[in-house]
């Protein structure tokens, strides 16, 4: 399917702030522009630009064909992105572009990783082009989370049930060639563009950085979720006991983190690693990794947690779930959680590595815990009671044993 699910300009809701985006974006790029970069690139071969587009939150994809059967793709900055209150990103555009080009550049030098090779960027809004931009390889595949929509798979399933597992067992083998590539630093990834050599730098997120320690990067990353909670949230939110969650989130690490693993080494992680950044073909086989900007070398913890949007969803500790519905997807998750705990031991076993592993620190409190800062980024008051009720017990609980 690939391109050929991709949105026509006009199709979506009306009204909707992120057509209203697109569209902008479709009238205000130099198009014949970016095709004329394209084509010098290539020595002169004629290229055109696809009518059909993909677009998130962050970027919008338009293919680039060439005359003699090579395709690109032109992946556009969308004007959204760097204004959406309390988004992820702190850094800038410009940074953000060069955590993404270094680690397509990293994956593709150092791993077998299928990720698509960059011709050429620019970060800068004001270039001739209209929009910061890159111009990359095609990759002929359709996004996971798309294919399942469009093929109306079973529930919390990738196609088939033998498809599926293929589907996990490879994103287990990303998850772990990934964190086998380690570095002494916690920070998101960079290039010096004169010598080549890849190194930590300011966290996106954040933007502070690098970091020595698991403690360090843990007290900064839950001050700044605590303050994205108290500036772009509504009042609710603050008016509750679990507003203060991030405060017992650095307390808890404290307790339970693997304090062997504190000063390092620190294994890379995308912390959006999931079925909307990975193509597959049309029997779920992994054919692409997309979408790099939340790649960084992180604290086990962080690196030991379960890929996104894939059916892989662990329940908040200490709570009693009564809806039926529910009771009957939490059953059918509870084997493949396992099942992918073995997987990512499968692979250790092949790549080798050290000291403390990403499978036997999956399913650890402390890797709880950190969950539980992921989910305070949701910004639900619901959600975040329940954690400050996981946290409330786990804190008793150490308290009481000690």
């Amino acid at each position: 399917m690939g391109s050929n699910l991709w949105t026509k300009p006009g199709e979506g809701e009306p009204g909707s702030t992120y057509l209203d985006a697109e569209l902008e974006i479709l009238n205000r790029v130099n198009w014949d522009r970016l095709l004329s970069i394209s084509s010098t690139l290539r020595n002169g071969v004629h290229c055109t630009i696809s009518e059909r587009y993909s677009s998130g939150q962050f970027n919008m994809v338009r293919r680039v064909d060439f005359t003699d059967g090579v395709s690109w793709v032109a992946r556009i900055r969308m004007p959204l992105a760097d204004v959406i209150p309390g988004g992820r990103e702190l850094l800038s555009t410009e940074e953000t572009f060069k955590i993404e080009i270094a680690s397509m550049k990293l994956l593709k030098t150092k791993t077998s990783i299928p990720v698509p090779e960059v011709h050429s960027y620019n970060a800068d809004p004001a270039n001739d082009v209209g929009a910061p931009y890159i111009l990359m390889d095609y990759i002929h595949g359709t996004v996971a989370q798309d294919l399942r929509q469009e093929l109306e798979c079973a529930r919390d399933l990738y196609g088939t049930p033998d498809q599926d597992r293929r589907f996990r067992k490879q994103m287990a083998d990303i998850q772990i060639t990934l964190s086998s590539l380690t570095f002494d630093r916690i920070g998101s990834l960079y290039c010096d563009e004169e010598t080549s050599e890849f190194f930590i730098g300011p966290d996106m997120e954040t933007g502070k950085g690098p970091w020595k320690t698991s403690t360090e990067y843990y007290n900064d990353v839950a001050d700044h979720r605590l303050q994205v909670c108290a500036n772009h949230t509504r009042a609710e939110l603050h008016e509750t006991p679990s507003f203060a969650n991030p405060i017992l989130f650095k307390h808890l690490m404290s307790l339970y983190s693997d304090s062997k693993s504190n000063h390092g080494p620190f294994g890379l992680v995308n912390r959006d690693f999931g079925a909307h950044n990975l193509l597959v073909d049309d029997e779920f086989r992994i054919v692409g990794v997309i979408d790099f900007d939340g790649m960084m070398a992180a604290p086990i913890e962080v690196v030991a947690q379960y890929p996104v949007l894939t059916g892989l969803d662990r329940e908040t500790p200490f709570y009693t779930e009564t809806n039926p519905y529910a009771l009957e997807r939490i059953e059918m998750t509870k084997p493949k959680l396992i099942e992918y705990k073995q997987m990512l031991k499968a692979a250790e076993s092949r790549i080798g590595g050290g000291g403390s592993t990403v499978a036997d620190t999956l399913m650890s409190t402390a890797a709880d815990v950190y969950g539980g800062l992921m989910d305070y980024d949701y910004h639900a008051v619901p959600v975040n009671n329940g954690w400050m009720e996981a946290y409330t017990i786990l804190l008793y609980n150490r308290v009481k044993s000690d």
